[in-house]
């Protein structure tokens, strides 16, 4: 659009410069807003008129000029914006390979994480070491202790559980405890599904202020916070 007006405004200047004096018209056209004399009106201005338009035509030739060449300015710079983009992405793609091979892994753990069981149906010959350290229970039968924890309505002895009996499997990290006979915060802290570390029951000490007043005693049935 902007080449076919700089074409249009080169013409008529041209035919401003060959064309001959009228005698003047009425009406005055103004270039700069887009309004043009018609060919019979050219051929009526008079010889002020004609130099008045003529000079109005090549002000607004100049601007498009100046307007077309900033134009084209502004595409090198969007050109050369774009082409830098793309140096970047062509960087950057290979680590964002990486990245989606890392989420894949990790929401394939989830997945595996989520389908393990949370509750075990205990078979002849199973004990407390035995099945934690199954790999859909735990893989560590050292935490067979937390089975026990989460199951003491229904085992009395930890040395004896029989078939059939449906244990609870914990999978989360509580953000509550509620305290068993025998307890203490130094105990209840050194639980791996707490902190797995005796020295942090100031931590439940001080989230449970208004609750304990002597942290050396603490009750059972006490519901404590536990926090992560």
């Amino acid at each position: 659009m902007l080449r076919r007006i700089s074409v249009a405004l080169v013409l008529l200047v041209a035919l401003a410069l060959v064309t001959g004096c009228g005698s003047g018209i009425q009406r005055t056209a103004d270039p700069s807003a887009g309004d043009f004399y018609t060919e019979e009106e050219y051929q009526k201005l008079s010889k002020d008129q004609r130099e008045a338009y003529c000079v109005g035509l090549l002000s607004e030739y100049e601007d498009a000029q100046d307007t077309a060449a900033q134009a084209r300015d502004d595409v090198g710079k969007e050109q050369r914006a774009s082409a830098e983009l793309d140096v970047e992405m062509a960087k950057l793609t290979p680590r964002l390979k990486e990245l989606k091979s890392e989420v894949d892994a990790l929401s394939g753990e989830i997945a595996w994480y989520e389908g393990l069981p949370r509750v075990y149906v205990v078979q002849k010959g199973d004990f407390l070491y035995k099945i934690s350290e199954m790999n859909e229970i735990y893989g560590d039968p050292l935490k067979w202790k937390r089975i026990y924890r989460a199951n003491r309505e229904l085992i009395a002895d930890p040395n004896l559980i029989y078939p059939d009996w449906e244990l609870t499997i914990p999978r989360d990290w509580p953000h509550s405890y509620t305290v068993k006979i025998g307890e203490s915060l130094w105990r209840i802290a050194g639980y791996w599904e707490i902190y797995g570390d005796a020295t942090m029951w100031s931590t439940i000490y001080e989230a449970n202020q208004a609750e304990i007043s002597n942290p050396d005693v603490i009750q059972p049935g006490q519901i404590l916070t536990i926090p992560r």
